[in-house]
C-alpha cells in the first residue's frame, strides 16, 4: 500500500498561512511599535489584508519573513 497525503504541500501551505496584526509583526522583526509596519504598508513595501470578523488589517507572516530575508541579502552601500 502506498502513502497518499490528503493535502498537497501547496494547499497545506496556504491553509497554514499566518496573519499577524501590525503590533505582532513589528515585534517579530525587532521593533517595539507597529508604526514601521504601517509605514511598510503605506509605501507598498508589504501588503495588508482583511480577515473575517476583524476590522483591523493584518500582514502575512510569510511576506514579512521574505521582506527581512531579502533585506539581509542586500549589500550595504558605501
Amino acid at each position: 500500500m502506498h502513502y497518499s497525503p490528503k493535502h498537497s504541500t501547496t494547499s497545506m501551505q496556504k491553509s497554514e498561512e499566518k496573519f499577524l496584526n501590525f503590533s505582532d509583526a513589528a515585534k517579530l522583526i525587532g521593533y517595539r511599535s507597529y508604526t514601521k509596519i504601517t509605514e511598510f504598508v503605506n509605501t507598498g513595501v508589504i501588503n495588508s489584508y482583511s480577515i473575517p470578523l476583524s476590522e483591523r488589517k493584518r500582514v502575512k507572516k510569510s511576506d514579512l519573513v521574505r521582506l527581512v530575508f531579502e533585506s539581509s541579502l542586500q549589500k550595504p552601500s558605501s
